[in-house]
Parts: structure tokens; C-alpha cells; sequence
């Protein structure tokens, strides 16, 4: 399961910001990748319902992508989950860049997440990825993997 998933449904509103600031982060290093977009795309899809009004995936794009606070997502798990998805697309190309990594960091900040608190986040995230890997018969390439995530 991903890590910090809330049980605590996100409102269309919610699912909009966070779809917005995930993209946003997409374009942090200076181009999306198709994994991203995928990873992203996933999470919207999943938050779709037939009794809510969501707008088309490819409108969200460049729309004001990182202006959220912590009055967005009032719930703690929620704000945590978010962060979350945050790291997970910026490890879908292979890495966390530092610039990607710093935008993270100003995401958390404006939804009232600690330095520390961000550091766990990401510290869950590898680990959660790397157990993903771990099924696989090659524990070398896991190990390289690990390597790599820092």
C-alpha cells in the first residue's frame, strides 16, 4: 500500500490542487516525463467519480499548480499523503533533483509540514519504492537502486 494513504476521501476540490501541484513538480527539472505524467494521471483517475464534478485531466495543467496551503487539506493525513505524492513524481524519472527537492520543500512549508517532517516523508517513500523492488529476483539491481535513491 502507499505510504501515509489517508482514510479520509479528498473533495474534487481537494484532488484538483493536489493533481495541479503534482504537475507542478513534474515541471520543476525542466520537463515531465511520461512517467510522471503516468503516476499522475493514475492518481486523478482513481480519485474520479461519476457524482462529481472533475475537470478534464489535460486542463489542469499550468493552473496556478503550487498555491496551496494547509486550509486546503485541513486533515493532517491528508497533508502528509499529498507531500507523499509530491516525492513519488519526482522519483518517477529516477531521481529526486534538487530543484525538485527544494519545491517539495516550499509545497510542505506552505501546507505547514516541518523540514523534519518532509525528510520523513521522502524517508517513507524510498522505503515504500524500494519494497516494491524488492519482490524482484536481482538483488543486485535493488541494491543499485537503493544506491541511487540516496
Amino acid at each position: 500500500m502507499f505510504p501515509l494513504m489517508t482514510e479520509l476521501p479528498l473533495t474534487p476540490a481537494q484532488v484538483i490542487a493536489a493533481t495541479r501541484l503534482m504537475l507542478h513538480i513534474a515541471h520543476i527539472d525542466g520537463a515531465r516525463t511520461a512517467e510522471e505524467v503516468a503516476l499522475i494521471r493514475q492518481f486523478y483517475d482513481a480519485c474520479r467519480t461519476a457524482t462529481a464534478d472533475f475537470l478534464a485531466f489535460e486542463t489542469l495543467d499550468g493552473q496556478g499548480a503550487a498555491n496551496v496551503t494547509a486550509s486546503d487539506f485541513p486533515d493532517a493525513g491528508q497533508r502528509d499523503m499529498i507531500v507523499a505524492l509530491c516525492v513519488m513524481v519526482a522519483y518517477a524519472d529516477g531521481e529526486l533533483s534538487a530543484a525538485e527537492s527544494a519545491a517539495v520543500g516550499n509545497a510542505a512549508r506552505s501546507l505547514g509540514l516541518t523540514d523534519e517532517r518532509v525528510e520523513q516523508i521522502i524517508a517513507l517513500v524510498k522505503d515504500h519504492m524500494l519494497a516494491q523492488l524488492a519482490r524482484l529476483p536481482d538483488a543486485a539491481s535493488v541494491a543499485v537502486v537503493a544506491k541511487e535513491l540516496g
